[in-house]
């Protein structure tokens, strides 16, 4: 352990006192400061004097927190979708022989309307969900 360098071992302290270290690299650290009394005794009060980071969290937090984005962007995605397609439906035209044979707003105003609905309501909850994911 004599070889290492003590910019090294103040390299791993955070990942030490985090507890995200492995066990190989816990155990060099530990040896380490174990040989070398004064130098631990300065880097546990330069620790303890160090205010603690607000974001830091546990590693089964980091997992809750990718799986809470994954599916916050999975439900962006699905009400994009249906915003998209429920505005686009009112639109629906059928062009045959030179004219316009159907125009969903022209032809079926009620389901024109309910596309229309269907829309505002999707692009409301994606600006709902936007707004709550976006709050401090």
């Amino acid at each position: 352990m004599t070889d290492l360098h003590e910019d090294i071992i103040v390299d791993l302290l955070p990942l030490y006192y985090s507890g995200d270290a492995s066990e190989a690299t816990r155990a060099t650290v530990e040896a380490y400061l174990a040989a070398h009394p004064g130098f631990a005794a300065t880097m546990r009060e330069a620790m303890a004097a160090s205010p603690k980071l607000p974001g830091s969290a546990a590693p089964t937090d980091g997992v809750r927190t990718i799986k809470r984005v994954r599916s916050q962007v999975a439900l962006r995605g699905t009400l994009i979708g249906l915003g998209i397609f429920f505005s686009l439906m009112p639109c629906t035209f059928i062009y045959a022989h030179g004219r316009l044979v159907y125009f969903m707003w022209r032809d079926a105003p009620g389901s024109a309307a309910l596309y229309a609905g269907l829309a505002l309501v999707a692009w409301a909850a994606l600006f709902i969900t936007v707004r709550r994911s976006n709050k401090p």
